[in-house]
């Protein structure tokens, strides 16, 4: 009985995201869109700030491994579709090390036995085209 009293309503908690959907996000959208919702949902999780920070770290370093990648890849600025492919590999290796950064505290909120937020669909879509468009970005840049 104590627990209800004490525990927070459902309209002032923010739930965080399931964290194993964000790969998808990085597989459609880039390192961008995840870095951010990494970032807002490790914030939800209560994950500390110096690991909020090594989230936001490994996700400027994955624009960089982007831009690099590309220009090795295509130093002639050939055809720039053909470097989406190395670019999602990276953006897959961001996920990667940004879920292992928030891990226990993802594990410690399932154990708590409350329930995770909604995505929303339009969000997605948008977090997926802001990726898009600046993959097509860095691309266009690094391979001319």
């Amino acid at each position: 009985m104590p627990d209800d009293v004490v525990r927070p309503s459902a309209a002032t908690e923010v739930a965080p995201w399931t964290l194993l959907r964000f790969a998808y996000l990085a597989v459609l959208g880039g390192v961008l869109p995840v870095t951010w919702l990494a970032f807002v949902s490790s914030g939800r999780l209560g994950v500390g700030d110096a690991k909020r920070g090594l989230i936001v770290v490994v996700g400027l370093v994955g624009v960089v491994a982007e831009f690099f990648a590309v220009g090795l890849l295509m130093p002639d600025g050939g055809e720039w579709w053909k470097a989406l492919l190395p670019m999602r590999v990276v953006a897959v290796l961001c996920y990667s090390l940004q879920h292992r950064i928030q891990r226990q505290s993802d594990r410690l909120f399932q154990l708590s036995g409350r329930e995770y937020g909604v995505q929303v669909g339009a969000g997605n879509l948008a977090m997926v085209a802001i990726g898009v468009f600046t993959e097509l970005c860095i691309a266009v840049v690094a391979s001319s």
